[in-house]
């Protein structure tokens, strides 16, 4: 089998985009998901279905990969029929999830004696960033060997830095995990309170948004929660929550960190009230309320 060919595996709510974006540039692409049905899309636009991962690095030179979490990582590159399975000395492998940095720096030592390359190049911007190629990547690696992948990584990310070696790119990834999470925490709340003086949330959004309150987690939940999106978005509160234990793991015990377990906690109580599957957006009257989460009836901002 020829081995010029670009991977993929994973293509979940964010994969999917990502490796559609490849299919659009042209690129000769072979994918695999633990369930078929979810690449279903990409093989009628094109792509070529492989049965297992190491299927896939059979036939190709690079291997991209966006996968749930460390178990999963762990699975796809290093189990049975995983990816490593079928490294050879060239190959670049290059996961965009967010997982362990310890874990990648393992698999960064397993892809080297291959004489193949891992990098790690978690991103952010969510699914809707990778439907319109503007994912930011911060990758953690072999210089040279991202110099390989980058322009194929362009067809999905409008910035890549290398941070730094094996495991930075997660490293600052959990950094912009805490900030999401605040940020979230916080627009949730600041909703609540628009709601509760019935004030209209396109207004907020625009005079809000404009100055020094404005970030992008607040300009994101004032159009979701206006437009009435719970669901479908890419992002879920119980998916966040995973990724605030990894970012809790690597605090320890460490001290002065009391608003990011502030807000851990309301993810936390949110998923506790059956709330996990909506979108974070949506996370404080999910966290007060749980499964009866109605708008309040002062609310002026619909439609």
């Amino acid at each position: 089998m020829s081995a010029h060919g670009t991977g993929f595996v994973g293509t979940g709510a964010m994969g999917t985009p990502m490796a559609g974006r490849l299919l659009a540039r042209g690129h000769r692409l072979t994918v695999h998901n633990r369930t078929r049905a979810r690449a279903a899309e990409l093989e009628r636009a094109g792509a070529r279905w492989a049965a297992t991962p190491a299927e896939v690095a059979a036939r190709s030179g690079v291997v991209l990969s966006c996968l749930r979490d460390t178990a999963a990582v762990e699975s796809v590159y290093l189990g049975p029929g995983g990816l490593l399975e079928a490294a050879r000395p060239g190959h670049v492998f290059a996961e965009h999830g967010t997982f362990d940095p310890a874990l990648a720096r393992s698999l960064a030592g397993a892809a080297a004696r291959h004489g193949a390359s891992f990098l790690d190049i978690p991103v952010t911007g969510g699914a809707e960033g990778a439907s319109r190629g503007e994912l930011a990547a911060m990758a953690g690696g072999d210089a040279a060997a991202l110099d390989r992948v980058a322009g194929t990584i362009g067809a999905y990310c409008a910035s890549l830095t290398r941070i730094g070696d094996s495991g930075a790119g997660l490293e600052l990834k959990l950094v912009n995990q805490l900030l999401v999470s605040v940020h979230l925490a916080a627009a949730g709340e600041a909703v609540s309170l628009l709601e509760r003086f019935g004030l209209d949330l396109g207004l907020a959004r625009d005079v809000l948004t404009s100055g020094w309150a404005h970030s992008a987690m607040l300009e994101r939940t004032l159009t979701l929660v206006r437009a009435g999106r719970r669901t479908g978005t890419g992002a879920t509160i119980a998916g966040l929550a995973e990724v605030q234990d990894l970012v809790a793991a690597s605090l320890g015990t460490a001290g002065g960190f009391g608003v990011f377990a502030a807000a851990r906690e309301s993810f936390a109580r949110a998923v506790r009230e059956g709330a996990g599957a909506d979108d974070p957006a949506h996370l404080a009257r999910a966290a007060v309320t749980g499964r009866d989460r109605s708008v309040p009836n002062g609310h002026r901002g619909g439609g």
